[in-house]
């Protein structure tokens, strides 16, 4: 059995060295989700980091970054095993998942998993919101900047953490108020470590506010080259224009740091309608498809 363990703030640099090269890959090959979300740990296979997820009775291993596929998924399948469950590898994209069957003649079943579909937006695209899909973007943002002449964005920094997460601990109550029978716990656990690791983790966001209030905040980490992964959005929905704007104030502090970068990664939708809809709206330049390989019964 492999030695999985918990990820730790200390391993941030061996594992996102690692993660960065793994191009075309969505936000589940990020360190900060692996590090933050549900219950995840690594082990090393030589000097490769394998991942074993669990989110609740479902588990999975990520599908191995490495030249050497074929001895990293033999020792996956050999824990699975010894751990008496059902194998599955997660995050594959269509050709690793095509490759893995042909490696493997008989042995997975493979399906697209659309709820994991990752956002992808070119990041100039939602620093003006040109066009016409997206000119309700552009008239909600002009109705908040009317509304609210004296707005702020805040780049996020420690200082401002208290705030954000006071914020944070209102939008769950309000949420769980309009939906009690909603779950968002692992939600809100990730959040509260993301604020406490915060530098650690090397995380980069806004704070929009209005009057002395926070109406919104947005934060994530870059993952790729050209890549900025955003981790977490909240807005006060009431207040017309906040997510339109909380989203393009985010773009264009990114854009102006990196211009090298050319995408944000809003991630999946979790299968949630309204979350669907909302990000279908910004009309993504690439929906990143997820597959899961499991082994037949």
């Amino acid at each position: 059995m492999l030695d999985f363990r918990k990820i730790v703030p200390e391993d941030r640099e061996i594992i996102n060295n690692h993660l960065y090269a793994a191009a075309n890959h969505g936000c589940e090959y990020s360190f900060v989700n692996l590090f933050c979300w549900a219950d995840q740990r690594v082990a090393f296979f030589g000097e490769t980091p394998l991942f074993f997820c669990r989110y609740g009775r479902w588990a999975c291993y990520l599908v191995p970054q490495c030249e050497n596929i074929k001895e990293a998924v033999d020792a996956l399948l050999a824990d699975a095993k010894e751990r008496h469950i059902r194998f599955r590898l997660y995050g594959a994209s269509p050709e690793e998942a095509a490759a893995l069957q042909a490696l493997y003649p008989d042995t997975f079943n493979a399906r697209s998993v659309r709820d994991g579909y990752d956002y992808i937006y070119d990041v100039e695209r939602l620093c003006g919101l040109h066009g016409r899909k997206l000119q309700a973007k552009r008239n909600h943002c002009n109705h908040f900047e009317q509304t609210y002449p004296d707005y702020r964005v805040l780049p996020l920094t420690k200082e401002l953490l208290p705030r954000c997460m006071d914020f944070t601990e209102s939008w769950h109550e309000e949420h769980l108020d309009a939906h009690p029978y909603s779950d968002m716990s692992e939600e809100k656990a990730a959040i509260q470590k993301v604020f406490r690791y915060f530098d650690e983790l090397r995380m980069e966001g806004i704070a929009l506010e209005a009057g002395d209030e926070i109406v919104a905040f947005s934060m994530g980490n870059r993952i790729r080259e050209d890549t900025f992964d955003v981790n977490f959005e909240k807005a006060r929905a009431e207040i017309n224009g906040a997510y339109p704007m909380v989203n393009r104030e985010l773009a264009r502090l990114i854009h102006s740091r990196y211009p090298e970068i050319k995408y944000l990664n809003r991630e999946d939708d979790m299968g949630i309608e309204g979350l669907r809809r909302a990000k279908e709206s910004y009309y993504p330049d690439l929906l990143l498809e997820k597959v899961v390989l499991e082994a037949r019964r």
